[in-house]
């Protein structure tokens, strides 16, 4: 049963729900392709997946779905040799093994954290001590106007 968790809901709009909840099924979940399967606009669908939890419940169970059968041509992929797929598979699941390309980073609690360089100020940093040199350098080997 559709159900959105409020009292007095239309027997239309149950029924526009148990369409869109049939066409999120049919288009594993993408809500553009879905909208125009069960005859609504993208906001119409948008509204009914936040009015209805029915209908948020379908979106997620066919995303949920759509993913464990990616995952499954990607284990075949991975049983049959193809060196792609296996560099994919350790890179972003076999990280605690070491398969990684960048180097992360976690304070004590394993949690992650970001460390940014600001280049551009260190840039611009250096070129001013460049130039303050150059210039007293400069000052240093011009004739003070006297005795020329």
């Amino acid at each position: 049963m559709v159900t959105n968790g409020t009292n007095g809901n239309s027997k239309k709009r149950e029924e526009t729900a148990a369409r869109i909840i049939k066409a999120i099924g049919e288009c594993n979940g993408l809500l553009t392709m879905a909208a125009k399967k069960a005859g609504v606009g993208h906001s119409t669908m948008n509204r009914y997946v936040q009015d209805f939890p029915s209908v948020k419940q379908a979106v997620h169970d066919a995303k949920e779905s759509m993913l464990d059968f990616a995952e499954g041509k990607l284990y075949s992929k991975i049983r049959d040799g193809d060196n792609t797929a296996i560099i994919f598979y350790l890179k972003t699941q076999g990280k605690s093994r070491g398969y990684i390309e960048r180097q992360e980073l976690s304070n004590p609690e394993g949690e992650s954290f970001r460390v940014e360089h600001d280049a551009k100020d260190k840039l611009i940093s250096a070129i001013n001590r460049i130039a303050a040199r150059a210039g007293e350098a400069k000052d240093s080997q011009e004739p003070d106007g006297e005795g020329s």
